[in-house]
Formats: structure tokens, sequence, C-alpha cells
């Protein structure tokens, strides 16, 4: 199991304890982020979450669109999260984010294959990972 697929069940673990509180805020995700990778606020890039502190070698794009996870405003769908995959990787921090995770509980495949090319020409620059966060299951998804 890599380190990233633990990242990704601490974030799971922390939804289920947080869909009991009534969910999650998008803007405490990049929180959850910091306490499940020990990193500080300004190592890591977090979609949706804190903007303006320019690119980190380490960015995690999350989706979360299930209504038992999430609450207010801001979060993204799987769609929009892959469109921010692809502006942060090969726009404003290409070359200088060198691994992103993307965690979604709303696996969109047409956004997938829209996507697909971009997604592979990223994986021969950088370091990048798909989870799927379905009930207690944490799986991934090659590209």
């Amino acid at each position: 199991m890599s380190e990233f697929q633990k990242i990704a069940e601490c974030l799971s673990s922390y939804l289920k304890k947080m869909k009991d509180d009534k969910g999650v805020h998008a803007d405490e995700l990049s929180d959850i982020i910091v306490q499940c990778t020990g990193k500080g606020k300004n190592q890591i890039n977090c979609y949706p979450g804190v903007s303006g502190i320019g690119c980190c070698d380490l960015s995690f794009f999350i989706s979360l669109k299930s209504p038992s996870y999430t609450r207010g405003r801001g979060h993204l769908d799987c769609k929009q999260a892959m469109e921010k995959i692809v502006q942060h990787m090969q726009g404003s921090c290409f070359q200088k984010t060198r691994i992103a995770i993307f965690l979604t509980d709303n696996w969109d495949a047409a956004a997938f294959e829209k996507w697909r090319a971009n997604l592979e020409d990223i994986s021969h620059h950088a370091h990048i990972e798909i989870y799927l966060l379905t009930g207690q299951t944490v799986s991934e998804i090659k590209i």
C-alpha cells in the first residue's frame, strides 16, 4: 500500500467522523489533509483550499459531492477537479508540483475520457494517483 493510499484512507476516516457532525465544508479539507500528511499548509496545495501559497511539491485535488459528506458550497465535482488537476499540473505549476493525488466520491467516466490524454501526459513528468471513496472502501483507479 502506498503512503498516498494511507492518506486517502485517513481522509475517508475523517469524513466518516465528520458525517456524524453534519458533513465537511470545502474550506476544512486542507486542514484534514494537513492532519493526514503531517505537513504544514504551506507545504501542500489543496483544491478546494487556500489559494495564493504558490506551487508545492505535493498537491491534493478533492471532489466530494455526497450529501452525507458535504455541507455548504465550494466543493468540486469530479469534472471540475480533473480540470483543476490539468490547469495546475500542465499550467501554473508545470514541473514544480511533482505529486498529484486526486480523491473523489463521485467518479465521472465521461470527464475522465475527456481528460484522459492530459492525465496520461501528466503521469510522464509527475506522479499521479486517483482514489475513489465509496462507503468504507478506498480504491485506486489506474490511469
